[in-house]
């Protein structure tokens, strides 16, 4: 199978999306063959007018009736393109939509691992790319398709015009088409290169947005300019490039064109000389040759949409068929977290990398207060992600109540899990939505409830409007002690088996640190709890300590 044909198999990717839809999109197909059928009339009455009517010198009214006939012929067509056109639009935005809702799906779905390969800018430019699809739904595109009815009917009607004339148009068609296939892959294969630059650079502008307090903090303006002009270089010359060939496509078709129209011109007045044909019929049979040039343009140069369009799926497939973080086949998890076993566990990063964790092998069952502690690159965090299946172990097995968790639903277990993280990320909304976010069966009456509990309440109305404070995305607009009472109260306001403090009260002032202190002291919040932290004091609810700076030889559990 040729690379093209691979490419062009990728157009089949459409069809479970298109399948929805299906009686909508071959509704708008038979409304466009109609459509063409209703306007097949046309050049010809035009030119029974001409031989008949006027050059007859026949009456105003035979006139007229043609006229009206030609005129209820396009308001007929009018309509008809008006549904067939509306039609194609909601098919259109219903398969780009759901295509777009897969790739998020399947980004959310994705191991962290492939976020870690993948720059957001490429990411966020894969599903950007789900919107270009929706060419091939538009009445634009359907209508090349549609065109081979345009072709028929005409090639069917020119025949019955003058056969002489139609054969030799059929001697000059295989080369019109293959001068405008030509020409399109010149154009196709700019357009694949402005894509990839265009790609490149829009990838370079996101990291600028994304890391612009680190630009200016770092004066790297001028650093950060200078990759964007690079990149910059690189689109204008495959656009320039792009431009050059569209400008000899559209000439080498006009002068295709014209060429070919002179010489049909110069046959038919051949033919008109020796009285074999009319002018009337010359008029008809040229305007007829205009929809047949157009449906040979239009297939020779299908290759511009059609190439992009399949390049954009095959980068879509990418993101659909990336391996999913549940193995196939994972069972959910529907009892409580009663223990969580690591036996002989290590992981890193990547291949040829220093392992992180090594041959880690400890337990933890309900009713244990853990301290997690180590120095910085110490494997605090990257622990954390284990048990909370952000990562695979590369060696050993993580047991959840004795089940071995990679056999095991990932978001089943995720669901018994709270977490205050070191590195909090807050959705754009108020307070109370990021409290609630991902939260079943939960209000904001549930969130008051919860917070006049452990009395945070008082906390919260310091904000602006309370729970109904709006912040932008990535918590601007709070601080990060109240970012730390946000995600606090978002991972007690259900009970949890399992609930993990990542610095979590690194940010709070004495006296709230002291609340939370005192709340998890009193109350029994979930079966185990796991606490990060860097501070040499103990505290008093912590029964257990894993000190990973001595794990490095030798890990050390401490029962206290």
């Amino acid at each position: 199978m040729s690379k093209k044909e691979f490419q062009y198999r990728n157009l089949l990717f459409l069809w479970p999306y298109l399948k929805q839809s299906k009686y909508k999109f071959m509704t708008g197909m038979i409304g466009m063959g109609l459509s063409s059928l209703l306007i097949t009339p046309i050049p010809y009455l035009i030119g029974y007018s001409i031989d008949n009517i006027i050059l007859m010198n026949k009456g105003y009214l035979d006139l007229l009736k043609i006229a009206l006939l030609m005129a209820i012929i396009y308001i007929a067509g009018y309509m008809v393109n008006i549904g067939y056109s509306y039609i194609f639009s909601k098919v259109q935005y219903e398969v780009v939509n759901k295509i777009r809702v897969s790739t998020v799906e399947s980004v959310i779905d994705a191991p962290l691992a492939f976020h870690n390969k993948h720059d957001k800018g490429y990411t966020l430019g894969r599903i950007s790319e789900s919107s270009s699809l929706g060419v091939l739904f538009s009445p634009s595109f359907l209508g090349t398709v549609t065109g081979i009815f345009d072709f028929i009917f005409s090639l069917f009607v020119m025949f019955q015009l003058s056969s002489t004339l139609t054969f030799t148009t059929l001697i000059i068609i295989p080369l019109y088409f293959i001068i405008s296939r030509q020409a399109s892959r010149k154009i196709s294969e700019s357009t694949t290169r402005v894509y990839e630059s265009s790609a490149q650079l829009n990838g370079e502008v996101f990291e600028t947005l994304n890391g612009i307090e680190e630009i200016k903090l770092l004066v790297g303006k001028d650093t950060q300019i200078q990759k964007l002009n690079r990149k910059l270089e690189s689109m204008i010359k495959s656009l320039l490039k792009q431009s050059l060939n569209f400008v000899f496509f559209v000439q080498n078709i006009i002068l295709s064109n014209n060429l070919v129209t002179t010489f049909v011109l110069f046959i038919s007045g051949i033919l008109i000389l020796n009285n074999d044909l009319t002018i009337g019929i010359y008029t008809s049979f040229s305007l007829y040759l205009s929809k047949l040039l157009a449906t040979t343009q239009a297939f020779g140069s299908i290759e511009v949409t059609l190439k992009p369009v399949c390049v954009s799926i095959s980068r879509i497939k990418g993101i659909l068929e990336t391996e999913n973080e549940n193995m196939a086949g994972a069972r959910g998890f529907d009892e409580s977290i009663s223990t969580i076993r690591f036996k002989e566990v290590s992981f890193k990063y990547e291949a040829g990398k220093e392992w992180v964790i090594q041959n880690m092998d400890f337990e933890l069952e309900t009713g244990d207060r853990v301290l997690l502690r180590g120095l910085n690159g110490s494997g605090k965090t990257t622990l954390i992600k284990l048990i909370t299946g952000l990562y695979k172990p590369v060696q050993g097995q993580i047991m959840m109540n004795e089940q071995d968790y990679s056999l095991l639903d990932i978001n089943s277990i995720r669901k018994r899990i709270g977490i205050v993280s070191q590195s909090i990320f807050l959705f754009k909304g108020t307070v109370a939505d990021n409290i609630l976010f991902g939260q079943t069966g939960k209000t904001i009456d549930d969130v008051i409830a919860t917070a006049q509990k452990y009395n945070l309440m008082g906390y919260l109305e310091k904000l602006p409007k309370g729970l109904n404070t709006e912040i932008s995305q990535n918590g601007f607009g709070v601080s990060g002690g109240q970012t730390q009472v946000i995600a606090f109260l978002r991972a007690v306001l259900v009970h949890r088996d399992l609930i993990i403090l990542d610095e979590a009260t690194s940010n709070l002032d004495i006296d709230t640190k002291d609340l939370i202190a005192g709340i998890l002291n009193a109350e029994q919040l979930c079966h185990i709890l796991i606490v990060i932290s860097h501070q040499a004091e103990q505290y008093d609810y912590i029964n257990k300590v894993i000190d990973l700076d001595q794990y490095k030889d030798n890990l050390v559990l401490q029962g206290q």
